[in-house]
């Protein structure tokens, strides 16, 4: 098994949002409040309830499923999924409305910006400086 499909058999009513590719985060905190991040902005998904012993459950299993543990023990998972994608969750008494729960979705797609940065490296390489004890620079050869 890889990515999501670890975790969409204990996510059920939430798991058009895990699939849906427009959607970089899911964040549910607490049983009945659940929250997206799209297109750089986060928006509540009202009328959406996971229940918070099913949820307590979900996160237990989805943590066993990954070779992690979440427990009254250790009340915090930060865990990778196959893909890449981040999966955190924190349960009471550290969370206090309840189980929270945030999948962070590795994203694939190119990136606009991507080719940008090795232009502004090459730019800065052939301007580099070289900096001596006393705070005196020179350009490098």
């Amino acid at each position: 098994m890889s990515g999501f499909e670890m975790i969409l058999p204990f996510l059920k009513p939430i798991e058009h949002l895990i699939l849906d590719d427009t959607i970089s985060e899911v964040m549910v905190n607490g049983s009945s409040h659940v929250f997206i991040g799209k297109d750089g902005f986060i928006q509540e998904i009202r009328g959406l309830s996971l229940g918070e012993k099913s949820l307590m459950i979900a996160v237990k299993n989805i943590a066993r499923r990954l070779g992690d543990d979440i427990s009254e023990a250790k009340l915090i998972l930060g865990s990778r999924l196959p893909d890449g994608s981040r999966l955190a969750a924190v349960i009471p008494p550290c969370s206090l409305n309840g189980v929270t729960l945030t999948i962070r979705k590795f994203n694939s797609r190119e990136h606009p910006y991507r080719g940008r940065n090795r232009e502004w490296q090459d730019d800065s390489t052939e301007h580099r400086r070289k900096v001596h004890p006393g705070g005196r620079t020179n350009l490098a050869d």
